[in-house]
């Protein structure tokens, strides 16, 4: 079982070892508590470690030993379920699972030289045996603290330092775990999880509330404790936090795909609320540009960016975005991606399976697992897969659900003006049954029933398959695709996500932070897949406000160098070719515009787009980026049109205006730095600049004068197009 638990099989060898830290015993109470096949295991384990010590402990304590142990065992049980029918109404989870064998009299005994090792390890056995007695032999009452109300909680957090959280004692119960481990055929489905209890228990409950609801405050606080008990264990100090310039400048870019205008940075900077931040926030959420571009980032992820005839890639956006403006929970949406029928472009959700049900829907397959469900299995496709619980048999069975999906070209419109109208498609569910074949490695034809997670549907041709499929995928406590969509959101925002790839989930890729993981994981569900809540959290944490800079106490926090990330400080994120494109717009005053319709702006802005991208037209629909630092972007970024334009003041209004505004030559600098790197110039860029436009001075005229002073912007602009500080956010 060591395969399907290696983050248990971590924390037991720490327990073992006696390494174990508070914030990793709550984790290992966590699994153990909340999986009975996770107890199972825990159990085995510390029987086969009392057997170990066991024999180390023989040839020294001689033959008399097993007798005296049994009689220490009896007394320590004898002592653990009386202790336990004594469990304090104010202890906390961890003081219920844990507090007991600390006080068993066997700890107590001296009289041979190993015992107390041999008891630790006894100890532990029966604390695996307390674990699997029902509760209800326990009675417990448990207190939750209300926090006061406030008019604004998430202020409550300290911008200095990262809070704690209480005592365990007054601590509520903690979040059921989302197990590490992601099997995918073997293991059930979770029942629906039951009704969030906050506040006190009514009388006569004796059960913890596990599923409370957990408020905005408390999980910006766990994100805060659990990152920073990492950079403890790997012995690291974080970045100071970023300035204000740097921090504004990151937040545009993350929530409203462009860089800051230089008054919209001078309005923050000049702010002295202490809710700023968390206004700011709300602000950009609230927004347009952000869900432009969520659903812009989203639609490149479902159905690439490379064009499809029978994809229209503005209807799925436009869904997409009224999605996220309506809220729509992420389960909503999830649901009809998978399930949705008819024409893609009057059903923008059903876009997404148009531009994958080619080759035996092997690439929706795929893609389903991938994009939605954090896994990457298409090469289960042809045997099993090396790392997941995956067979050849489980990829076609999830392949099944797609059997009765097709498109269908319908007879286009004859239009005598203008010609052949543009084909139309349909996405529709024909009325067949039974099974999906596949072939084996050695050739042999075999069957395959659909089935998701071990749980099978009616295979009757009356039963619409994708919606079984988006049931299935949405149910239960912990779903594959709340975990998949948390470490997106997580990577989008820090750089790297709880693993690397972000796609791939599994039992070989464990979490960075699987604690911390599990805890968003279970408080985006409660909080009904709220994609700006979760969003929200994320950004008003303290690791989200860190530095880029590399300091002497996190030179091993380096992730590019195949390190684990601590996120101690904020990695550099490449600016997307749709960031580039609209923070260009920005500098030239033409986005965001009141008039301007997203749709068009869209349409532009993937015309500009299509020469970073070509299609590898291979079984899984896959396509290359040439915007990653390649010589097309570089060229791109030094003589691209839309770079010309931006740094000419004859197309660029801005420019025109700045260089004509009545303010000093350094003050027309600093204005322009302001507006590309969000940041005042450094002293070194102030003095090539005054070296620069030195010669001005002997100009004749005023208009040969501006002329000049305009060349050097210009200049100056384009040198910081090109540099790594404005292609990075940081």
């Amino acid at each position: 079982m060591y395969h399907e638990y290696p983050r248990l099989a971590h924390l037991l060898e720490r327990l073992c070892d006696e390494r174990l830290d508070q914030a990793e015993a709550d984790e290992l109470s966590q699994i153990v508590t909340s999986d009975a096949r996770a107890c199972r295991f825990y159990v085995t384990y510390m029987e086969l470690h009392a057997n170990l010590q066991w024999d180390l402990a023989l040839p020294a304590l001689g033959e008399d030993v097993p007798v005296q142990a049994s009689l220490a065992m009896k007394h320590m049980m004898h002592d653990l379920l009386e202790e336990a029918g004594r469990v304090s109404a104010t202890s906390g989870l961890w003081g219920e699972l844990h507090a007991q064998p600390v006080q068993s009299p066997a700890s107590r005994r001296k009289t041979y030289r190993v015992m107390a090792s041999l008891a630790a390890s006894v100890l532990l056995l029966l604390g695996g045996v307390f674990f699997l007695l029902p509760r209800e032999h326990f009675t417990m009452t448990v207190e939750h603290s209300q926090p006061a109300e406030e008019t604004n909680p998430v202020a409550r957090i300290s911008s200095d330092s990262v809070p704690d959280f209480p005592s365990v004692a007054e601590t509520p119960p903690a979040l059921p775990a989302v197990l590490p481990e992601l099997t995918w055929g073997n293991s059930p489905l979770h029942e629906a999880p039951a009704t969030a209890v906050v506040g006190p228990s009514p009388p006569g409950e004796s059960r913890l509330a596990v599923n409370r609801v957990y408020s905005d405050e408390e999980v910006i606080a766990a994100i805060d404790r659990q990152i920073a008990s990492g950079w403890d264990d790997m012995r690291l100090t974080s970045s100071p936090l970023a300035e204000d310039h740097e921090w504004v400048r990151r937040v545009y870019l993350d929530l409203a795909g462009r860089i800051p205008t230089a008054e919209e940075v001078e309005r923050y900077v000049a702010s002295g609320k202490p809710t700023r931040r968390e206004e700011l926030v709300d602000l950009l959420l609230s927004s347009p540009e952000f869900s432009l571009q969520w659903s812009s980032r989203w639609t490149n992820l479902l159905v690439g960016r490379t064009p499809n005839d029978q994809v229209d890639r503005v209807a799925l956006q436009a869904y997409l975005r009224k999605s996220i403006e309506d809220k729509y929970g992420w389960s909503q949406v999830v649901q009809e991606l998978i399930s949705s029928e008819g024409n893609p472009r009057d059903q923008g959700a059903a876009n997404f399976l148009v531009a994958h049900l080619n080759n035996q829907a092997v690439p929706a397959t795929a893609f389903v697992a991938r994009t939605l469900l954090g896994t990457q299995i298409h090469c289960a496709q042809c045997h099993k897969h090396p790392f997941y619980e995956v067979s050849q048999q489980e990829f076609w069975e999830l392949n099944s659900f797609f059997k009765q999906a097709t498109v269908v070209k319908t007879s286009p419109l004859q239009v005598a003006s203008a010609g052949d109208a543009p084909a139309v498609y349909s996405l529709l569910d024909r009325k067949v049954g039974g099974p999906t074949y596949f072939e084996t490695r050695t050739g042999v034809m075999k069957v395959a029933y659909p089935r998701f997670q071990g749980m099978e549907i009616d295979t009757s041709a009356e039963v619409p398959r994708r919606r079984e499929l988006a049931r299935l995928l949405t149910q239960g406590e912990d779903p594959l695709i709340a975990r998949a969509f948390v470490n997106r959101t997580w990577s989008h925002l820090f750089g790297y996500g709880f693993t690397t790839p972000v796609d791939d989930l599994g039992p070989h890729n464990p979490p960075t932070h699987p604690a911390l993981f599990s805890t968003l994981t279970t408080a985006f569900v409660q909080h009904g897949y709220d994609v700006k809540r979760l969003t929200r959290w994320l950004c008003l944490s303290r690791p989200y406000r860190l530095s880029s800079r590399l300091t002497s106490g996190n030179q091993a926090d380096r992730p590019d160098n195949g390190e684990v990330p601590a996120f101690s400080r904020m990695y550099f994120k490449p600016l997307s070719s749709e960031q580039l494109y609209d923070s260009l717009l920005v500098l030239k005053g033409e986005y965001p515009h009141p008039r301007l319709d997203w749709k068009t702006h869209v349409l532009r802005r993937e015309d500009w787009v299509a020469q970073f991208i070509s299609s590898l037209q291979n079984d899984e629909n896959d396509e290359s980026s040439h915007f990653d630092g390649t010589i097309s972007q570089a060229l791109v970024m030094m003589n691209g049109d839309l770079v010309e334009s931006t740094i000419s003041p004859r197309e660029n209004p801005l420019l025109h205006t700045l260089i004509s505004a009545p303010l000093a030559d350094v003050d027309k600098l600093e204005r322009l730095c302001l507006s590309v790197l969000s940041r005042r110039p450094h002293a070194e860029e102030l003095a090539v600049f005054r070296k620069l436009t030195r010669p001005i001075r002997d100009a004749r005229t005023p208009a040969e004068r501006e002329a000049q002073l305009a060349s050097r912007l210009e200049d100056f602009l384009w040198a910081y197009l090109n540099s790594s500080e404005f292609i990075m956010n940081h």
